[in-house]
């Protein structure tokens, strides 16, 4: 019995783990693609998970809420911060803190 639900825990970290990585690809190629839309650069080409808590999604289904930090810049010189959310794996909205003024969008439902 006890092997048994070893491999139940086992099965769910390993999954977990995958949806991470899926999720993580997911902000990285939405905040590139965001960012190359706007004419700023995407720096370093990776974003960091800030946050992640369980939650509901817009039909009431569990779903993970992930927060990603990501740097960007206007002129190649100067780095500013930006976050990234997705439900699921869902980008919901995009928030550049740039000095002139905080960008955010949100609504982004786009799916892969």
């Amino acid at each position: 019995m006890s092997e048994i639900i070893f491999l139940i825990i086992l099965c769910l970290a390993i999954w977990f783990w995958q949806d991470a990585l899926h999720a993580r690809e997911l902000a990285v190629k939405r905040s590139r693609h965001y960012c190359n839309d706007i004419n700023y650069q995407f720096l370093d080409e990776s974003v960091v998970m800030i946050s992640i808590k369980p939650g509901r999604d817009f039909s009431g289904n569990f779903a993970f809420h992930r927060y990603y930090h990501f740097e960007f810049s206007d002129d190649g010189k100067n780095r500013f911060s930006g976050t990234a959310h997705l439900i699921k794996h869902h980008l919901q909205s995009i928030q550049l803190d740039h000095p002139d003024g905080i960008i955010l969008e949100s609504n982004l439902n786009s799916k892969d």
